[in-house]
């Protein structure tokens, strides 16, 4: 494990956490599914960052902070904050709900974007 599961450090650019997930996941955009644990979500929930890294005890790195680059899903419009779509992507958010960061840039081609947060 990276030092354990813990709130230390939260402005640092990644952040450790407990998964479910494996190492199939790494890249994959996650969300808060229980204390101090990430996973894929349902589609809607606020996007926390990209899994960047899974332990085999189930700690893991997420990318949280700065400029983080995803696949999505959908339409997105630079400017704009997202949310998670379950599957692993990030997606536009839907009028009336927030999200999280702003997209600065989208690769329709490549079908990435990049999100500050």
């Amino acid at each position: 494990m990276l030092g354990g599961v813990s709130n230390e450090g939260v402005f640092a650019r990644t952040r450790t956490f407990k998964t479910s997930l494996t190492t199939v996941d790494v890249g994959k955009a996650v969300t808060m599914v229980g204390n101090n644990e990430v996973g894929l979500g349902t589609d809607g929930a606020i996007f926390v960052g990209k899994l960047i890294r899974v332990e085999k005890d189930g700690a893991c790195t997420v990318e949280t902070h700065g400029n983080v680059k995803v696949t999505y899903s959908g339409a997105l419009a630079v400017g704009k904050p997202v949310v998670v779509d379950g599957t692993g992507n990030v997606k536009d958010v839907a009028t009336g709900v927030n999200g999280r960061g702003f997209t600065s840039v989208v690769d329709a081609t490549a079908k990435t974007v990049e999100i500050e947060l």
